[in-house]
Order: structure tokens, then C-alpha cells, then sequence
């Protein structure tokens, strides 16, 4: 059996997972075009050195590649979105008006070990604003991100927010080998109180600079943490972030998402990726991020297009763990009729599939020969809304007779009636 099992990492959506996953999309995407944002579409494999020049060393590494056998130049599946969407702004959409507001629906391939709700290959709801600086784009960010929890239907989330130039400022003021630095970052990204003690005791820098890094891994809250990372502050690049996020925060508050929103000046996860304010959004009772995003203002940049820019993506997969988890059911609904016809012919049953799909119903017909009980529990399987049987025995010539598959109901009405006006059954 080992010949036929999918490879590592892949995942396979049956019919009733994918309408999940459908729902899923269909209410985000919903969200996005309710801001203004409009889709785009980008290819999923690109060549690999174009690609690399908006992408960090560590995710060029977990690349899935592959040779064109054409050019014999490398290529590469797409590991993340943004940095086409930069480059498609620096190149094709150079001369747009701004700001650009542009939505995706999309797959992205990582080589890497799969994690909660995510394999090798996983899917991304997101947008990127392109060409706002000011405040209220982060803060359209996050106030999105939320709208889009909320149409899912889940409660009881938060989203963390810091800002990567705050902790930049800080790490400005020491002198320490770059080694020692990368150590601190991680163990304040790990929230290591111990590790974070021990290196600033091993860096030793100025008094203010060790306490403001001492105190990261506890500037956490709302107005109050914004408060204590205030008197810690004594450099121009920190100060400038913080009132960044000061202002930011204001305005979600004036979005009225206050109570939805936590500071954490030490969280330093996605610090290469991120220029600025970075956030990710956490439902209770996931191990793991639902969704993330954050400024990248220097991406355009090394596709030659000086542009700031800014947005966020949901993660499909982790979004279906975190309904699952709150108990919220995605309706599955099937075909609106099943047309059960055992005349031999068969032309009531193709004159009417074909009349009913006119007026927009979705429309299966039962082609397998055998009792009408099995029949109906097919459709019932198939979560079928209406039978249509057509000439089974007791039944008039010309007549059908139609089946509330839910509760059982009949009534007959004759085929002519029906195809006269089949709105009457379809909205009947």
C-alpha cells in the first residue's frame, strides 16, 4: 500500500472537508472585498532567482525547486505570497494610483516539518495595502483581521501586537558580537527571563538600556505596558515606535476592538520579515497562530520600487482547527433536487434537470437501476433537499411526485405543470 500513500506533508480535502474549507475562504474573501479589496492571482511557481530576491534566506532554503526544462533555469513553488505581490507592484502596477488594496485566495509550498493545521503544502487568505505609511493602515489591518474571526463565527481570541523597531532601537544601544545579539533576540522572542538576564549581565550595556532589555519579556498589556515601554524608551528609533503603536492603538480603540487587542513589546517573532508594527491573532484552544501579518516596508524596495506597504494573511487550515474547536458547524448542503425517473425514456427527467438548472438549481439525476428506497437514502446521503421520482409504480403517467428529503412531505404535481413553471418548486 506504500506505493499509493500521498508523499509527506500534502493533504487531501474530501467533499465535505472542502466545503469547509470553501466556507472558510468564501467568508474571509467576503470580508476583504467588503474593505475595498479587489483579488489577484499569482502563478504558483516562478523562477527561483527572481523569487529569492524578495524572500529571506531561511524560507529560499525551504523552497520546494525544480528546473525548467526549457531555459535549465531553477524554479520554485511559491512560499509566500507577498513578495510576488511586491514585485508585481514594482513592475505591472508601478503607475496605479495608491493605495493599492489587493486580496488573495492561494496555496504556498514550505519544505518543512507540518505543523498544527499546516502541511507542505497550505492555503492563505490575505491582503496587502500598498503605498500607506500612516497609522490607520496598520490599524485597517487589524481591525480586518478581527472582522474576519468574527465572520467565522469564533470567540474568545486576541490579537498580539508589537513592533519590531521598538526592540531594534534597544539592540542599536549595545555592543555585543552579532552572535550574542541573534541570542538575545531568540531568548526574548522565548520569553526566557533567565536567558535574557543572563546575556545582558554577559553584554553589560549602560543601565537604562539593560533595564528596558530586562523588561521586554513583561511589557505586556494595554495602555499600561504602552506606559512602562515609555519610560524605558531613550532613543530616537524606540521612541518613534512606540508612538507609532500608541497611535495605532488608538485608533482600534476608536474602532472599538480595544478589548481584542494585546501589546507585547517583547514579541520579536517574524523580526527579519517585519520593518514595523507586526501582529499575529491567537483563538483559545489552538496551540498556534490563526493568522499574522504586519509592515514590510523595505520588501519593494529590492525589487527596485521604494514603496511602504502592509497586510496580513489567515491560515485556511488553522482556521478550520479553531472552529472545530469551538464547536461551529459549517452548513453542508447538496444538490436542491434528485431526479428519480424509471420510465424508460427518460425525457421528463432531462426536460426538467434542464429547466430547474435554468433557474439556478443544482440538479443530480439518479442513473443506477434499483428500488426507490435506495434511491432516496443515495440522496439522502448526498444531503440532497428534493426528490423528484417520475413514473415508479402506483404513480400516473405525466406525473412526479416531490419529496421533502428532511421531513418526509410529498405532493404531486404533473411534469407539464412543473416545467410550465418550475419556480414553483424551486422557491416553493
Amino acid at each position: 500500500m506504500s506505493s499509493i500513500q500521498l508523499p509527506k506533508g500534502a493533504k487531501i480535502y474530501l467533499p465535505e472537508e472542502a466545503a469547509r474549507k470553501r466556507f472558510v475562504e468564501d467568508r474571509l474573501l467576503r470580508v476583504f472585498t467588503a474593505w475595498g479589496y479587489r483579488e489577484i492571482v499569482t502563478p504558483s511557481f516562478e523562477y527561483f532567482d527572481v523569487l529569492s530576491i524578495g524572500t529571506d534566506l531561511e524560507l529560499q532554503e525551504k523552497m520546494f525547486k525544480l528546473i525548467d526544462r526549457e531555459t535549465g533555469r531553477l524554479l520554485a513553488l511559491r512560499a509566500d505570497v507577498t513578495p510576488q505581490i511586491a514585485r508585481i507592484v514594482a513592475t505591472r502596477l508601478r503607475d496605479a494610483p495608491r493605495p493599492l488594496r489587493l486580496a488573495y485566495l492561494t496555496n504556498v509550498f514550505r519544505y518543512d516539518e507540518p505543523q498544527v493545521g499546516r502541511y507542505r503544502e497550505f492555503y492563505q487568505a490575505g491582503v496587502e495595502l500598498v503605498g500607506l505609511e500612516k497609522p490607520e493602515a496598520d490599524a485597517e489591518m487589524i481591525a480586518m483581521t478581527v472582522e474576519g474571526l468574527r465572520a467565522l463565527g469564533l470567540t474568545r481570541f486576541q490579537i498580539d501586537v508589537g513592533h519590531a523597531e521598538f526592540v531594534r532601537g534597544l539592540l542599536d544601544e549595545i555592543k555585543a558580537e552579532a552572535s550574542q545579539t541573534r541570542e538575545l533576540q531568540h531568548a526574548i522572542a522565548r520569553k526566557d527571563t533567565s536567558a535574557v538576564a543572563r546575556l545582558v549581565a554577559e553584554i553589560a550595556p549602560t543601565a537604562h538600556v539593560a533595564d528596558a532589555l530586562l523588561a521586554l519579556p513583561s511589557l505586556v498589556g494595554r495602555d499600561d505596558a504602552l506606559g512602562r515601554a515609555a519610560r524605558l524608551a531613550r532613543n530616537a528609533r524606540s521612541e518613534r515606535a512606540l508612538e507609532n503603536l500608541t497611535e495605532v492603538y488608538r485608533l482600534v480603540t476608536v474602532y472599538g476592538l480595544a478589548e481584542t487587542v494585546i501589546v507585547d513589546l517583547g514579541e520579536v517573532r517574524g523580526f527579519d520579515y517585519y520593518s514595523g508594527l507586526h501582529f499575529e491573532a491567537y483563538v483559545a484552544g489552538l496551540g498556534a497562530s490563526i493568522g499574522a501579518g504586519g509592515r514590510y516596508d523595505g520588501m519593494l524596495g529590492r525589487f527596485g520600487y521604494e514603496c511602504p506597504a502592509t497586510g496580513f494573511a489567515f491560515e485556511i487550515g488553522r482556521a478550520l482547527l479553531a472552529m472545530e474547536s469551538q464547536g461551529l458547524a459549517v452548513p453542508q448542503t447538496g444538490p436542491d433536487f434528485f431526479i428519480i425517473d424509471s420510465t424508460p425514456e427518460k425525457t421528463a427527467a432531462l426536460s426538467l434537470s434542464r429547466r430547474l438548472r435554468d433557474l439556478g438549481a443544482s440538479v443530480a439525476r439518479d442513473v443506477v437501476t434499483r428500488g426507490l428506497d435506495e434511491s432516496l437514502a443515495y440522496a439522502r446521503g448526498q444531503r440532497v433537499r428534493r426528490a423528484l421520482v417520475i413514473g415508479a409504480p402506483g404513480m400516473a403517467s405525466g406525473q412526479a411526485r416531490i419529496i421533502e428529503l428532511e421531513t418526509g412531505a410529498e405532493r404531486e404535481l404533473s411534469v407539464a405543470e412543473i416545467l410550465e413553471a418550475p419556480q414553483k418548486i424551486v422557491h416553493g
